[in-house]
């Protein structure tokens, strides 16, 4: 009963279905619930993501995107279950629409996050290549530390948390970059 509305509603209202041809309907469902369940995805992520910041968490990816669109890499040190000022970081600074708006015409953003509560634990694999990149470019175990590369993975500068507006710590990282 349902098909048969269906099947009738979509032959009259989008003039797409031949009256005779039940594989075209399927294939028109079909699309239609592919579109919806993909749409339903995409929002879920947005929301599970309050972040403006399209944070990636492979370095190598990174660093070929970053080739690839000429920016910058900028690595992100957090501890963002156990670190005051990596919350106090993210919620002030970055992830305000400032912030975001400069990262995503300069940089291309890798965020290298850790947690100590077991279940904010990444991946053994993602663990090991963030301490990879912390003995690299975080020796002394800083945190929060926003580090800035070239594409020959030479550090530009580095800057911390510090509690001023989001327009000054893009100033702030302006400098650095400028220098």
């Amino acid at each position: 009963m349902i098909y048969l509305r269906l099947r009738k509603y979509f032959i009259c209202k989008t003039n797409m279905l031949s009256p005779g041809n039940p594989f075209k309907f399927a294939s028109v469902i079909s699309f239609y619930l592919l579109l919806f369940f993909t749409a339903n995805q995409l929002i879920a992520q947005e929301i599970s993501d309050n972040s403006l910041v399209e944070w990636h968490s492979d370095f190598a990816l990174a660093k070929k995107e970053a080739e690839f669109s000429g920016k910058y890499v900028m690595l992100y040190f957090s501890g963002s279950d156990w670190c005051k000022p990596c919350i106090q970081l993210n919620h002030n600074i970055l992830e305000t629409e400032t912030f975001s708006n400069y990262v995503k015409g300069s940089f291309v953003p890798v965020k290298l996050d850790f947690p100590k509560m077991k279940k904010n634990k990444p991946s053994r694999k993602n663990v090991v290549h963030n301490e990879e990149l912390a003995d690299k470019f975080n020796p002394n175990g800083v945190f929060p530390l926003l580090v800035f590369l070239d594409n020959n993975d030479e550090i530009i500068g580095f800057t911390g948390f510090t509690n001023v507006s989001p327009h000054a710590y893009v100033s702030i990282i302006k400098k650095i970059m400028h220098q």
